[in-house]
């Protein structure tokens, strides 16, 4: 008789002892999403640094390509190369303005789901204006025979 009135008892702390432990699934499932969140956030952050680093070298490529280019056509010589160098930088320099000003730093209409959506197509995208940026460096130093 005495197990029939422990028994509801028991089963009542069961119960609030199961819902309890999933809250506590819910608010850590919460916690790693917003670490990640926070981590994909400083991942896009980072790349965008590395990219804006070398923006004044961008300028300078293309400062040095112009006057290349400019000199070569008064010489009546062939300036396609530094054409198309000069226009690989212009592109990069443009990627990395429209990236900027596309992004959204907030996500404050996003729910957790779409925020990490959101921010692996960012880091897609900035990782590919990094590329470029490095791919125009690196020709218009080359064609300057710059190091």
């Amino acid at each position: 008789m005495n197990i029939l009135r422990t028994l509801p008892v028991a089963a009542a702390l069961f119960l609030t002892a199961c819902q309890g432990g999933n809250t506590n699934s819910q608010d850590a499932t919460a916690v790693q999403d917003s670490l990640a969140i926070d981590s994909l956030s400083t991942e896009v952050m980072a790349i965008h640094d590395e990219g804006m680093a070398k923006m004044m070298v961008i300028r300078r490529l293309r400062t040095r390509v112009t006057e290349v280019t400019d000199s070569l056509g008064k010489a009546k010589a062939d300036t396609a190369v530094y054409h198309t160098a000069g226009a690989l930088l212009d592109s990069a320099n443009s990627a990395m303005n429209a990236w900027m000003h596309g992004y959204d730093m907030e996500l404050a209409d996003k729910d957790n789901a779409q925020k990490k959506a959101y921010l692996e197509s960012e880091k897609k995208k900035i990782s590919e204006v990094k590329d470029l940026m490095l791919k125009s460096i690196d020709g218009a130093k080359a064609l300057l025979k710059e190091q």
